[in-house]
């Protein structure tokens, strides 16, 4: 952390959502911090009253570079102040506020191109998920160090660590927890087993003696559809920073078959095996889908 300089500019962002949701806020606000000569803030107030999921700040688990933290103490009903930053939000859209540029994400379904062209001449708030590599792919080497976890291992996650880095190894994710995946697609942002099966097909064809390694918030799952021929290793660690540690024995593999979920996203993206393959759903029926980085591969399911 650091104090900012007086004399710059502040980008400050709104950090919302899971892991991986955070992890766009943070990218394209970066981005515009570093190309516009101005301080990074993140503002963390959303998780005081995340009444939906509960999710916390996870941000701080990553070296990132020197930074200011914005949050405020709660001191309305978590639900009152919920609603009070969408009336917040809806009055800073309508460009009034006076003090900072405020830019909101009108619709994160398209994207947005004024983060690429605003100039920066004074303080500018950034609200929205930006979930699109182009709104940071400038300053994806930047990016790459600022998100480089090195965690401290005990002797069996350092076994599971040179299984992945001496083999071909594949991780595969799969999101359950929000979206009901079954047997018939409902059009509601779930992913069928179709889609998975189609997948683990196209990885055989595309590597030699790939070595799988599933992640996910259900581990159990994956024995109701995986093929019995396809040996597997289930990766799932708990507690409170879980996800962290699954999250970056991602990172770890060489390639990829992700779910409609910026937490998969963002561990393929960070993925830096240089023939890495990336398999990913097309967004076909999906109420919930994220656009492909650049070189991955867009499955039919």
């Amino acid at each position: 952390m650091s104090a900012s300089d007086p004399g710059r500019p502040t980008v400050i962002t709104k950090i919302v959502g899971g892991l991986g949701n955070q992890l766009f806020c943070y990218a394209a606000a970066r981005r515009m911090a570093l190309l516009g000569g101005a301080d990074l803030c993140l503002d963390t107030n959303f998780f005081r009253s995340d009444i939906y999921y509960g999710r916390e700040y996870r941000l701080d688990q990553f070296p990132l570079p020197a930074h200011q933290i914005r949050h405020n103490r709660l001191l309305l009903p978590a639900v009152a102040d919920t609603y009070w930053w969408r009336v917040k939000r809806k009055i800073a859209g309508t460009g009034i506020l006076p003090g900072a540029d405020y830019l909101i994400e009108r619709d994160p379904h398209e994207f947005d191109a004024r983060l690429l062209s605003h100039k920066i001449t004074r303080n500018t708030y950034l609200d929205g998920y930006w979930q699109d590599e182009r709104y940071f792919a400038e300053v994806a080497e930047q990016l790459r160090i600022d998100l480089h976890l090195k965690p401290d291992l005990n002797d069996e996650q350092r076994e599971l660590k040179a299984r992945m880095v001496s083999s071909n190894a594949v991780a595969i994710h799969t999101r359950r927890m929000q979206y009901a995946v079954s047997s018939v697609g409902q059009g509601d942002g779930s992913l069928t087993p179709s889609y998975y099966r189609r997948a683990l097909e196209t990885m055989l064809d595309l590597t030699k003696s790939p070595v799988f390694f599933c992640f996910g918030d259900d581990p159990e799952w994956f024995a109701q559809w995986w093929p019995a021929t396809v040996p597997r290793t289930v990766v799932h660690h708990a507690g409170p920073l879980g996800e962290v540690a699954d999250f970056w024995f991602m990172t770890q593999c060489r390639h990829y078959i992700i779910a409609n979920s910026t937490f998969s996203w963002w561990a393929a993206w960070l993925g830096s095996a240089p023939d890495k393959k990336v398999l990913a759903p097309k967004r076909q029926g999906l109420a919930y889908a994220i656009p492909s980085a650049s070189g991955w591969i867009d499955l039919d399911w």
